[in-house]
């Protein structure tokens, strides 16, 4: 399990028949991720108060363990999340969204082992990790109707142990990363499948994630490095009811 660009997976295969979205795309809708800050646990709570001041709505926070402590808590029997931060880059990923409850705090959308499909978490969660923060250009293209809609549907469907997909954590397959409408919302997440599809689903199509997703790792990493196009559907709003 690796998102390093050196070690081939079969479904490399696929993608070099499969045209980027980017390149198909009119200049003017495509889209690429900006690092605009980070955050190291060094930083203490002063750093991280400063540090999440900054954090807009359709930010991508990507997190990251030491290779030594995250492997220790692996080895402990401390959780299989652990597995993603001792041997990528980024082992989390989270989108940062408004809470859908009505309020204007900003809360963290993502899908975890025990949670699933959750918004559990806030700003001031974010200490215990180091992160940096990927910003979308043009962030108003998003179509916001759509994004809170399948966040609705998530965690109607998806706030359970049984949403979290062991396998698609190590790559065997995915979720539906390009979900159309409400019936193609489900289960089978990991944090960044998650964010891959509600962005989809939003009229957000990135590069890395253009095969099938089978036999392929969708890692933090390739998530926030990927480029991409903006993309609008004829009908806003799903009509579908399941």
């Amino acid at each position: 399990m690796t998102d390093s660009p050196i070690v081939p997976k079969p479904s490399w295969v696929q993608r070099t028949w499969v045209p980027k979205p980017s390149r198909l795309a009119k200049p003017e809708d495509r889209l690429a991720f900006e690092r605009v800050a980070s955050f190291r646990r060094s930083d203490g709570e002063s750093g991280l108060a400063e540090k999440t001041k900054l954090l807009r709505e359709g930010d991508l926070v990507a997190a990251s363990l030491g290779k030594l402590e995250s492997s220790s808590n692996l080895i402990l029997g401390r959780g299989m999340n652990y597995i993603a931060h001792t041997v990528l880059d980024y082992g989390h990923l989270d989108l940062v969204i408004k809470d859908p409850a009505g309020s204007d705090e900003l809360v963290l959308f993502t899908c975890m082992t025990k949670e699933g499909v959750n918004i559990e978490r806030r700003l001031k969660d974010l200490g215990n990790r180091d992160w940096d923060v990927y910003r979308l250009k043009n962030w108003d293209r998003v179509d916001r109707d759509r994004l809170y809609e399948f966040v609705q549907v998530g965690l109607e469907r998806g706030n359970n142990t049984e949403t979290y997909d062991n396998f698609s954590a190590i790559g065997f397959w995915n979720a539906n990363l390009k979900p159309k409408n409400k019936g193609d919302i489900g289960g089978g997440y990991i944090c960044s499948t998650v964010v891959v599809s509600a962005l989809y689903y939003a009229g957000v199509e990135l590069d890395n994630m253009r095969n099938s997703s089978y036999v392929d790792l969708v890692s933090p990493k390739q998530v926030v490095t990927s480029k991409g196009r903006f993309f609008r559907r004829e009908n806003r709003l799903s009509t579908s009811t399941d």
